[in-house]
C-alpha cells in the first residue's frame, strides 16, 4: 500500500474527500465497511465519521406509556448501545482514528442523505444490502435509492470484497460533442476519473478506462447503398465510427493525464477499452472479464434539474454487474432530499 504520508502529499490539491462517512447496519459487514473507510482516511488525511441508521422503535409512545420512560429517553438509551457496538468494532477495524459516531432514527437512505447535507460529507462507505425477496437487482432498494439521490460520491461494496481495489474499472462517455449537454458531461467524466485515480493511489491499482460506441446508422448504409456495394460500404461506415471513437478516447485519455498530473498517477496505470454494443450489457461484462474489484461509473445529469433519477443506462449496469460500485455525481446535481 502507499505510505500515507506520501499519498496524502501526492494530493495537496486535494480532489480527495475532505471527510468520510462509514456507515454502519449493526450487522455482520459493519467491521468490513470501518476498515475499508479507516484505510481511505488514513491514506487521503481525511476525516472519518460513522453513521448508524435505525428505524424508530414501533408504538414507541405507547412504549414510553407502559414505562414511564420518555420517548426521547428511550432513543437515547438506543443511540448509546450503537455508539458502544462501533465504539468496540473500531478498535480492531480502525486502530489510531477516533472517529464521530452518529445515530439517527428513520428511513435509511434519508437519513443518510441529510447527514451528509449537513455535515459536508465528500464520500459514503456502505456495505451492500441483500436483496430480499426473489430479485434480479444485485442492490436492494434502499441502496438504490441511495445511489440515485446522495449529492457525494457512494462505494456501495459487496461482501467479502477487497478493502482497497487493485482492479478498478470506470465507465465514461467521451463522446462529448456529440452530448446533448457537452460541459457537463465533460465535468462528470473528470469527477469519475478523479474518483478512480483517487482510489487507485491507496493499492496503486490499474484503471482501466471504458467508452461503449455503436454505429446506429449501420443498416441504413447498407440499406441506401444497395447490393452489391451494401455490405462494403457498411463495413467502412462502421469502420470509420470505430477509428473517430478511437481517437475522442485517446484525446481524452491525453487531456486527462494532463489535467491530473503525474503526481497523483505516480503508480496508477490508466487503460483505454474501446467496445461496441449498449453500455448496460458491455459494462457489466466488461467489468467481470477484466476482474474489477470496483467499478465507478456517473449518473445521467441534466443542468438545472434538480435530483435526477439515475439513469436507465445506469440502473441496468448496477443491477447486472457483480463487483463493488462507487457512483459520482456531476458537480452542478442537487439532491432530492433536502435538510428541513
Amino acid at each position: 500500500m502507499t505510505d500515507a504520508t506520501l499519498a496524502a502529499a501526492r494530493y495537496q490539491g486535494r480532489n480527495l474527500p475532505d471527510k468520510i462517512l462509514a456507515v454502519c447496519t449493526l450487522g455482520d459487514g459493519d467491521e468490513e465497511t470501518l476498515r475499508a473507510a479507516g484505510q481511505l482516511a488514513s491514506a487521503w488525511q481525511s476525516d472519518l465519521s460513522v453513521l448508524v441508521v435505525t428505524e424508530q422503535p414501533a408504538e414507541i409512545d405507547s412504549i414510553a406509556r407502559l414505562t414511564h420512560v420518555s420517548p426521547a429517553e428511550i432513543e437515547g438509551r438506543l443511540a448509546s448501545e450503537c455508539r458502544e457496538k462501533i465504539s468496540s468494532l473500531l478498535v480492531e477495524a480502525a486502530p489510531g482514528l477516533e472517529p464521530s459516531i452518529g445515530v439517527r432514527f428513520g428511513k435509511p437512505f434519508i437519513e443518510i442523505i441529510l447527514h451528509v447535507l449537513e455535515n459536508d460529507i465528500g464520500l459514503v462507505v456502505k456495505i451492500a444490502e441483500p436483496p430480499r425477496g426473489i430479485q434480479r437487482l444485485l442492490f436492494a432498494s434502499m441502496d438504490q435509492h441511495l445511489l440515485r439521490k446522495c449529492p457525494c460520491p457512494v462505494w456501495l461494496r459487496l461482501r467479502n470484497s477487497p478493502l482497497s481495489a487493485s482492479t478498478i474499472m470506470v465507465a465514461i462517455d467521451v463522446d462529448e460533442e456529440l452530448a446533448s449537454e457537452p460541459e457537463t458531461t465533460k465535468r462528470l467524466n473528470q469527477t469519475i476519473m478523479d474518483a478512480a485515480v483517487a482510489m487507485a493511489s491507496v493499492n496503486q491499482a490499474t484503471v482501466h478506462v471504458l467508452h461503449v460506441w455503436n454505429a446506429p446508422g449501420e443498416g441504413l448504409v447498407r440499406m441506401l447503398s444497395g447490393a452489391p456495394d451494401g455490405n462494403e460500404a457498411a463495413d467502412q461506415y462502421v469502420q470509420q465510427v470505430q477509428a473517430r471513437h478511437w481517437r475522442v478516447l485517446d484525446r481524452f485519455l491525453t487531456s486527462e493525464k494532463a489535467r491530473i498530473g503525474p503526481e497523483r498517477l505516480d503508480g496508477v496505470d490508466l487503460l483505454p477499452h474501446l467496445e461496441r454494443g449498449e453500455p448496460g450489457e458491455v459494462i457489466a461484462e466488461q467489468a467481470r472479464a477484466l476482474g474489477a474489484d470496483l467499478l465507478v461509473m456517473g449518473t445521467v445529469a441534466r443542468t438545472g434539474v434538480p435530483g435526477l433519477i439515475i439513469g436507465n443506462t445506469a440502473e441496468d449496469t448496477l443491477n447486472n454487474t457483480d463487483c463493488s460500485v462507487m457512483t459520482v455525481k456531476p458537480p452542478d446535481y442537487v439532491s432530492p432530499v433536502q435538510v428541513p
